[in-house]
């Protein structure tokens, strides 16, 4: 794991992850009736949730075959 966390990729798609979720789950659970803001965030959760998965499988690769 610690391997995992020392690469680059990993953490930059580990960022994008919290970049893209957190603000949704908090406006999502503090105040559910921001309706518009929801949407928004959304937006915010797509752009940056597909990178994510791409950096996430970049780095992985990459420290797989660091062994």
């Amino acid at each position: 794991m610690k391997a995992y966390l020392r690469n680059r990729w990993v953490r930059i798609a580990l960022a994008l992850f919290a970049l893209g979720s957190v603000p949704l789950a908090v406006v999502a659970l503090l105040a559910p009736w921001a309706a518009p803001l929801l949407v928004v965030l959304e937006g915010l959760w797509l752009f940056t949730f597909w990178p994510f998965v791409f950096l996430l499988a970049v780095g992985i690769v990459q420290v797989r075959s660091e062994r």
